[in-house]
């Protein structure tokens, strides 16, 4: 025998090859290892190792799908559950263990979009917790300043929260509790709430807001077409500057606009000054339950917004106009936007059938007959019918049957469904089948078309209820029971059915919880049909020898008993939210004039007298004291 020897060079190159096989092979098993390993501890409950030994399985053969595929899938499930514990804990309050449970979501897919949603939820409901927190302190404060420190907070957590449970119910005690402020007035200082007294009669407005300006500290600037000859009478006591500046503005004709802490701008009420001067806000205003459309005519209706947009697609309306215009809308808007009442209706519809059938006696033939024998195929002669005797005469008589049966039958149609409907929207309940009817339709030309329309036979509910303020319901209540009865074939061979049919239809009011029963749908049927011998068969006992008599009887009722329960109902606002000022027809959403006394020191009863300055150039004179009686002053 005779071994070959391989050159060097090619046991270099077999060795080579061999190498790199094994390498391949290794590399392979090893992502086989890997993706095993890591479905292994996903199902051990270890999610985070468990997707690192996927990962590994990937890289080490990226092309291999079914690797990919499960690292994606099992990915995106433990985020899933993550976002998922963290939306829970973010629900109940907790939120540290709500922001865990997102960043552990993170480390799984740092690009998990609903993960960093919910951190940014969470961050929300810290600022809106601290807001509140806030709000509250100032309220306890006590004070009008405080009060609308209090109110700011809450509309600001209620501009990015509409529907914050806590800031609502802050909110509606802080208005019930607090007199209307203008939006700009929230601005002012402790300055604007001093107490004055004036007493002037047609003296020049400028020197009675210098006068003003002395005693307060405010700073009044003058747009220059206010007339400097324009008069002015008033009369006040121990009421607060702001009170006072506002009798001044309203009776003049003139209307302001803060510019800081404790400077105000007075300018004349026209519309070309409107324009110039008049801060616009835009606000935008989320539509939850009520129609958009219905609110944004309220708007435009009561409000009168200048400028509105309505996107129904996203159910938002976006506003302009003066902040005491958007103050009005947003309590019109937090009134219209409520959410429809639910309720369940607990429904039980039954429906008992019982049939009864006897047949007992003896069924004799009703029909005797007599034929004479012929040959087949011959006719008959008239010789043969005078030869006629009973050996050539053929005579057929029916059968004799001996009937003894009886046939009950029970039955009971239940059901019991449970219903949740919206306030004033239809729900229906089919329970049975729906049977094809073939309808057939030809053409003069012979082309015949067949289509096929289904007929639903069964029992059918319709209910629509319709909440009241009184925790009562009214229900429009429609029931049908249908079943066939026959089957009907017409002469072309269409097959139709006769349905027989049972309905009520009516409207309740019930209360929350009260059972009615809708009983009477009764349908009895007695029949009674016999086959007897003309006499014999009357007889009281032994007519059923000689005759036999069928018994057929059915009765069904049908019981329907209805109970509502509501699950939501109309919310009745407060009187401190269903009615509120609106202001003036000139000015929408504005505070009522009116004059209160303040309560001031007993160093403060007698206001010292302060000397007005000197009257502008052209300018008649102001009065010279302050505390001077109405008939002591100069008349101008």
């Amino acid at each position: 025998m005779q071994l070959t020897t391989f050159p060097a060079a090619v046991r270099q190159r077999c060795l080579l090859f061999l190498v790199m096989f094994s390498v391949a092979l290794l590399a392979g098993c090893g992502g086989m290892f890997a993706y095993r390993e890591g479905v292994s501890l996903i199902e051990q409950n270890q999610p985070e190792a468990g997707l690192q030994k996927l990962e590994e399985a990937v890289r080490k053969e990226p092309r291999n799908a079914e690797y990919r595929l499960a690292l994606t899938r099992q990915r995106a499930v433990q985020v899933a559950k993550w976002v998922a514990a963290g939306d829970m804990a973010r629900k109940e309050g907790r939120l540290d263990e709500a922001d865990a449970a997102y960043a552990r979501a993170l480390m799984l897919d740092p690009g998990a979009a609903q993960a960093r949603q919910g951190l940014g939820a969470g961050a929300m409901l810290r600022r809106h917790r601290a807001s509140l927190l806030d709000a509250e302190s100032r309220l306890r404060q006590g004070g009008e300043a405080a009060q609308a420190d209090a109110l700011a907070r809450v509309r600001a957590v209620l501009a990015e929260n509409p529907w914050h449970k806590e800031a609502l119910e802050l909110k509606a005690r802080i208005e019930a509790i607090a007199p209307p402020q203008r939006s700009s007035d929230l601005r002012l200082t402790e300055a604007f709430r001093k107490p004055v007294s004036l007493q002037f009669r047609d003296a020049p407005v400028r020197a009675v807001f210098d006068v003003i300006a002395i005693e307060s500290g405010l700073n009044f600037v003058f747009d220059p077409e206010v007339r400097p000859d324009q008069k002015v009478t008033i009369v006040v006591r121990n009421t607060s500057v702001e009170e006072a500046v506002r009798m001044i503005l309203t009776t003049s004709q003139l209307e302001q606009k803060v510019l800081g802490g404790n400077s105000v701008l007075i300018y004349p009420n026209s519309p070309q000054k409107q324009r110039e001067y008049q801060t616009l806000v835009v606000r935008t205003f989320y539509v939850a339950n009520a129609d958009v459309k219905i609110i944004a005519n309220t708007l435009k209706t009561i409000a009168r917004i200048r400028d509105m947009v309505v996107d129904e697609r996203l159910g938002l309306i976006i506003a302009r106009d003066s902040p005491d215009a958007i103050r009005m809308a947003d309590r019109l808007v937090a009134l219209q936007d409520l959410s429809d009442p639910e309720v369940m209706l607990e429904v039980e519809i039954m429906e008992v059938k019982r049939s009864r059938l006897m047949e007992l006696g003896v069924q004799w033939p009703n029909q005797l007959s007599l034929s004479p024998l012929q040959t087949p195929g011959a006719p008959l002669t008239l010789a043969q019918l005078r030869a006629i005797n009973s050996n050539t005469t053929q005579v057929t008589v029916g059968s004799v049957a001996i009937n003894a049966y009886r046939t009950d039958q029970d039955g009971t149609l239940l059901a019991n469904p449970s219903i949740r409907v919206r306030n004033k929207e239809k729900a229906k309940v089919l329970i049975g089948d729906r049977v094809p009817v073939i309808t057939t339709t030809s053409t003069s030309t012979g082309f015949v078309a067949e289509s096929v329309n289904y007929l639903d036979v069964g029992l059918k509910l319709e209910v629509e209820p319709n909440v009241h303020l009184d925790e009562e319901v009214a229900i429009k209540v429609g029931l049908e029971v249908s079943s066939l009865t026959k089957e009907v074939t017409s002469k072309a061979g269409t097959l139709a059915y006769q349905v027989g049919t049972r309905g009520a239809n009516t409207v309740l009011r019930l209360r929350d919880g009260e059972t009615q029963v809708l009983a009477g749908l009764i349908s009895d049927e007695e029949r009674a049909t016999a086959n007897k011998l003309p006499g014999l068969g009357d007889l009281p006992i032994l007519g059923r020898l000689f005759g036999s008599q069928k018994d057929d009887g059915q009765r069904s009722e049908l019981l329907l008993s209805i109970t509502p329960r509501i699950l939501r109902s109309i919310r009745r606002q407060d009187l401190s939210v269903a009615e509120f000022e609106s202001g003036t027809e000139a000015s929408l959403g504005a505070p009522s004039l009116q004059m209160t006394t303040t309560t001031v020191s007993s160093d403060a009863q007698a206001p010292v007298p302060l000397q007005p300055p000197a009257a502008p150039t052209g300018a008649e004179s102001a009065p010279a004291n302050l505390n001077a009686p109405l008939t002591e002053m100069p008349v101008q």
